[in-house]
């Protein structure tokens, strides 16, 4: 088994280790589902972001009135002091502005951070699609150029055989579940993706789900279980831009079998493409 760094315990991938679900059961973040495939919401804390957003803005708000004094201090020089007002008025003028700059960038980043950004299971092509949103260089260089389109999506797409689970655990009965991307002939981990940052750790109920769900199980419950949400965040989540699947690994993620998938890549020249597959 592939060493696991940060403390990460394995999960296994047998059903037998596990109880079954109850059909009626349902899945923390499952944003749709059916006998193809599930999509798995895997927003922010809204809490969390809410209030780094309040604190970020009263910051905007202490660099803006700092500028104010500045530019004051700089009118009321007094002419026997010009050298030594001048310089310290200036000095405060410039701070500010430049710390008013990190702080609207620092704001930007977390209004315009996509609204979600899920993961695709097909078990039919048992194929896996993770949209990781990766922040573009243009929010240091130049910010303001397109404030939309400051992060740039990356789209990874992996084997379900070559993935395993492993947990973090979060206080007494909460813990976070993680994908491990396995290369199985060295049994290497290369790559991890979150999957349930407040997952149950009393039941592994969300693990034991998805693994059913992989293994052909029918009839299971797709309406899903969206956490709820808070409402300041939600009132901020409305900057945030929608996240879109390129049309080609859309199409690809639905397929209903590995003969359709294999036309799809054709079509859309995804065949022998390496990924991470960056949208344009």
């Amino acid at each position: 088994m592939a060493e696991f760094k940060l403390g990460y315990k394995h999960y296994p991938k047998d059903l037998a280790k596990f109880k079954p679900i109850d059909k009626d059961d349902d899945l923390t973040n499952l944003r749709f589902g059916n006998n193809t495939f599930i999509e798995i919401g895997r927003t922010d804390d809204q809490f969390g972001r809410t209030l780094e957003m309040i604190v970020k803005l009263s910051g905007c708000g202490v660099f803006i009135f700092a500028l104010y004094a500045g530019i004051q201090l700089f009118l009321d020089i007094n002419p026997y002091y010009i050298y030594s007002d001048g310089a310290f008025s200036l000095g405060v003028i410039i701070v500010s502005l430049l710390a008013l700059f990190l702080c609207l960038m620092q704001l930007a980043k977390v209004i315009i951070w996509p609204a979600d950004y899920p993961v695709r299971f097909n078990r039919k092509t048992g194929k896996v699609y993770v949209y990781e949103p990766m922040l573009s260089k243009r929010l240091y260089y130049f910010p303001l150029r397109e404030i939309r389109k400051l992060y740039k999506p990356v789209i990874k797409v992996y084997d379900w055989q070559s993935i395993d689970g492993m947990v973090s655990r979060h206080g007494f009965f909460q813990q976070e579940i993680f994908a491990a991307v396995i290369d199985r002939q060295t049994d290497t981990l290369m790559d991890y993706f979150s999957l349930w940052d407040n997952a149950n750790y009393i039941d592994k109920s969300e693990w034991r789900w998805l693994l059913c769900y992989m293994n052909g199980m029918e009839g299971m419950n797709y309406k899903g279980k969206i956490r709820g949400r808070f409402w300041l965040g939600r009132l901020f989540n409305c900057f945030a831009p929608e996240f879109n699947w390129p049309e080609g690994i859309d199409k690809a993620s639905r397929a209903e079998s590995l003969e359709e998938l294999a036309k799809i890549e054709q079509e859309y020249d995804l065949v022998g493409k390496s990924f991470p597959y960056e949208q344009p």
